[in-house]
């Protein structure tokens, strides 16, 4: 044990002084002094020793632990005063012109996408009408037919804000799930008939994945006239696919409940990652339509007359037309994007292909 002690003084002090940065002795130290050190590992023996070769062994070893402890510590002291020199000898000279790479920004692609869609609709005469992302309990349920209690508030995954601790006389506030909040703001405001277009950021609690995001943008139309049907639904939701997705894009609508619009339906899509084949060459399901072979990308059916109760029109005299895409999801077939989570990422190489 004695030369085993006095090879890896003799070693390591050579190592040590060789050491031309601190991380080299950072990885010194640790080889000795680690939790399976060189250094470390010896005491573990010393029970082996008879009490005549400890007596002997002990205070040796000690010596040359204290020592190589010290060498470690001067040769540290030693490099950062010959680091400290270098970087004054450096020619600092900060008159020297560099040139810096330019980067161009532009909107982001949702934004982009938003306009798109405004200058689309604003050619068969619909206006745009802005709603509040922080809104009452009354205007993005109540009055849209889903009151306190009712079981299809469950289709909302709501995030309610503490009105206690704010100026709002009490109301219930939310941030709101979905831009049907102004469906009966813009029929309290205009007289029928109209063409409206509403939309903006929507948030609601959401399990993330590839399709489902806690805060989205959301598209909506609420159009009221006399004699309206699901021909006309029909057709502004083909007039918007084609125009954004293209002339070969196949949709279906598909009977669904909404508490605001009766009948309802879902828009669909047809995947454009599978092509409808519901599971993908390597046997695996499509994870973008869950091996439906669709993507759901909006909501949409003949307004309730409840609801056009609620906002002062006479249903007997006119009918409605609620119609609202989710954003990403429409982006998503149009530029063959799998994951709905990258449009709020930040990830400077996504947006910089738009």
């Amino acid at each position: 044990m004695e030369s085993k002690i006095l090879q890896i003084h003799s070693e390591y002090l050579k190592k040590i002084t060789q050491a031309d940065s601190l991380s080299k002795l950072d990885e010194i130290f640790l080889k000795l002094f680690g939790k399976n050190g060189e250094i470390t590992l010896i005491p573990k023996d010393f029970g082996k020793l008879e009490k005549g070769e400890l007596t002997k062994i002990a205070p040796q070893f000690n010596k040359v632990k204290v020592e190589i402890e010290q060498a470690i510590e001067k040769r540290r002291e030693e490099v950062r005063e010959e680091h400290y020199k270098a970087l004054n000898q450096e020619d600092a000279n900060l008159s020297k012109s560099v040139e810096i790479k330019k980067r161009k920004g532009h909107l982001h692609p949702t934004t982009q996408f938003e306009q798109e869609t405004i200058e689309l609709f604003k050619k068969i005469g619909f206006q745009q009408f802005e709603s509040p992302q922080i809104d009452s309990d009354y205007y993005n349920f109540e009055v849209l037919n889903i009151p306190q209690g009712h079981p299809a508030r469950d289709l909302w995954d709501t995030l309610y804000i503490d009105s206690q601790k704010s100026e709002a006389d009490n109301k219930k506030l939310l941030l709101r799930t979905h831009t049907s909040n102004s469906q009966v703001r813009i029929m309290e405001k205009y007289i029928p008939p109209f063409r409206m277009m509403s939309l903006g950021r929507c948030f609601r609690y959401e399990n993330i994945d590839a399709r489902h995001e806690h805060t989205f943008e959301q598209f909506e139309l609420i159009y009221v006239d006399h004699g309206l049907s699901m021909a006309n639904l029909q057709y502004l939701s083909e007039y918007f696919l084609k125009a954004i997705v293209g002339k070969d894009i196949k949709a279906r609508l598909r009977p669904k409940y909404y508490p605001f619009v009766e009948p309802g339906v879902g828009i669909d899509a047809l995947c454009m990652f599978c092509k409808g084949e519901t599971h993908l060459q390597d046997g695996q399901e499509c994870k973008v339509c869950s091996g439906t072979g669709w993507l759901e990308i909006g909501g949409a059916g003949m307004i309730h007359p409840k609801v056009l109760e609620n906002g002062g029109i006479d249903p007997k005299g006119y009918s409605g037309i609620a119609w609202g895409p989710g954003i990403e999801r429409m982006m998503m077939l149009k530029y063959g994007i799998n994951d709905i989570r990258l449009f709020l990422s930040g990830d400077l190489k996504f947006l910089e292909k738009f």
